[in-house]
Formats: C-alpha cells, structure tokens, sequence
C-alpha cells in the first residue's frame, strides 16, 4: 500500500499543472481556495486509487464527505497540502496519500514535486525519504528547538496562544504554510517540533505514520494522550522534546 501510495503521489505530483492556479472554489477565508490543480490532481489520484480496489472509499480535501472517517477501510488524500504557496509559486506544497484500517493509518506517502522529495511510511517498517532512513532529531528541551506552527488569524496579539508560548520558549519559530509537508520535516529532523491547532484528516494522516514511523510521538493537544489519525491539534517530536514542552508549556488544553 506504501509502494502504490508513493507512485501515485509522485506520478500525480510531477504532473500537477503550476500555471492552473485560478481559483475554483472558496472554502471560507480569504486563503482557503482550491484551484484548478487541486480538482485535476485529486480525480486523477480518486481515479488510480480507484483502479486499485474501487471497493475502499476515498476521504479526499475536494470531495470529502466526513461520515467516511468511520469506514473500516480508507485512503486519505490532500491533492495539493499547501495551495497558497503553490498558487504564488511557492515551492513548499506537497501531494500526501494515507491508507487507514481499522482506525490505524497503515501506509502512507508524501510527495513534494518542486523539491523532488519523496517520503514514505508502513507500520511496522519505518519511514524513508528518497529511499534512506528517517530519524527525528535528538533536541530534548524546548528552549533549543527549531520548531514549525500555524499561524491563526490574530494569534501572534494574544500573550495566551500557543503561537506566543512557543514563539517565547523555542529557540527558534517557523511558519511554513503545508502541514503534512512540515510534519514530514519533523520526521527527518529538519525541524525539532511541530504544534498546529486546525488540522484536517488529510493533514495529518499520511504525514502521522510517517512521523511516527521515524520515532516521533504525536500528540493530542487537547488530551495529551497518543494523537487520532485525524486528531485536528497535535503536537510532534521526539518524546523526550514532547514531555518537556508539556511540562514547561501550557499547551494542552481540553475543548
């Protein structure tokens, strides 16, 4: 499943046209849009996913139906994780593909086709990027952490959003516009620590296993308790890097 996600999502990923960027559909604000891309992606991935075993349904970001969460089988698909950068040229976007069963994502794969970067991930088997092994880094305080968020509208004003606290306490901040893409960057150590407060299934799906799979641990950030393969708060890193920013930050809060 690993195998054909990753094909799929780089044959996909190297054919997404970057001039067909005018909008398609508005999804509320002002940045959440799909372009043409995004449609033309995700049919041609529902369609070779599809081919596969048309008997497994398909969450995907352009058609998602939310009753599907709860389906024994299941692949998740964000056609294009980051369309703002995408649509300005950006080349931080990436085309993610989960395979979920029984709750569990079991495959997964991310393909970022302007950086010619391919990350893949099985249970059990451990995550790659390009073929070679994936590890997350070895950063054990927050105060030394290069860590990745999301920037909600007005949350760099408020002295208590997650977005000040660790803006305050980490070495340094980054906001980087794709989440999949940044949570894979978690895993190959690029980034220390990752804390997104609005994510989406096809956010976190792939991205997950794949993190995990490199020795990361995911983590609610309402419960502190092992983060739902569509968990929308999460907190990622390494586990030693995760307990002390949960007992220095207050950043787990129940909704």
């Amino acid at each position: 499943m690993a195998r054909r996600a990753a094909a799929i999502a780089t044959d996909v990923g190297k054919a997404i046209d970057t001039a067909a960027v005018d909008i398609v559909t508005r999804k509320g604000g002002r940045t959440n849009f799909a372009t043409a891309s995004d449609h033309a992606a995700e049919e041609e991935i529902l369609r070779r996913l599809r081919e596969l075993d048309g008997s497994v349904p398909i969450l995907a970001e352009e058609s998602a139906r939310d009753e599907l969460r709860r389906a024994d089988r299941l692949w998740v698909v964000d056609p294009i994780d980051g369309t703002l950068n995408f649509a300005h040229g950006v080349p931080f976007y990436c085309v993610a593909i989960g395979y979920v069963e029984k709750g569990r994502v079991r495959a997964a794969a991310i393909h970022a086709p302007r950086l010619r970067e391919t990350f893949i991930a099985s249970e059990g088997a451990g995550a790659t990027l390009n073929r070679l092994p994936l590890s997350v880094s070895t950063v054990s305080k927050a105060r030394d952490a290069f860590a990745v968020t999301n920037l909600s509208r007005g949350a760099a004003g408020r002295p208590d959003s997650r977005f000040t606290q660790l803006n305050r306490a980490c070495a340094r901040l980054r906001v980087t516009g794709s989440a999949a893409l940044e949570i894979a960057y978690v895993a190959a150590g690029r980034f220390d620590l990752f804390v997104h407060e609005q994510l989406s299934p096809w956010d976190i799906a792939a991205s997950g296993l794949i993190a995990r799979e490199a020795g990361a641990a995911v983590v609610s950030l309402a419960t502190g308790d092992d983060a739902a393969w569509d968990e929308p708060r999460v907190m990622v890193g390494n586990a030693a890097l995760v307990q002390d920013v949960v007992t220095s930050m207050d950043l787990i809060r129940a909704t």
